[in-house]
């Protein structure tokens, strides 16, 4: 591989964005492609499609709604991190419920974030996820 582009990639962590909303991926989108050294490489609308994204993509990080069709984003994550267990997850979502919190902990998720977060919050959980080899419980 050339240096120049292994450098880059080293710099760069690869998002993906799974959201079943197609509003809600937009936001997420533009919030994380305007963060320096954060690239954007794919988008999901379920579980499944995400599962197959990071299959495919390998992507560093994968910030995931707990809802989505097919398969819940709890089982999402035990899934990539099983097939893909270098890919981080964020689990992004509405419900401030302790008990989905843990399940995504135990799932193998890296943070829990509630979508009423602010940027600042979510690019600092970004931040973390990717630093740290520790993920869930």
């Amino acid at each position: 591989m050339n240096p120049r582009v292994r450098a880059r990639h080293l710099l760069t962590a690869r998002i993906i964005v799974v959201d079943d909303h197609d509003l809600a991926r937009s936001g997420l989108r533009r919030l994380l492609a305007g963060a320096r050294d954060l690239e954007i490489v794919g988008e999901a609308r379920s579980g499944q499609e995400a599962l197959t994204l990071c299959k495919a993509l390998r992507p560093d990080l994968a910030v995931m709604d707990v809802r989505l069709p097919d398969m819940d984003g709890i089982a999402a994550t035990r899934a990539i991190r099983a097939s893909c267990p270098e890919t981080r997850i964020i689990l992004f979502t509405m419900y401030e419920a302790d008990d989905y919190a843990h399940e995504a902990m135990r799932a193998g998720a890296a943070d829990y974030l509630l979508k009423g977060s602010t940027r600042r919050e979510l690019l600092d959980a970004v931040q973390r996820a990717l630093a740290t080899g520790n993920v869930g419980l």
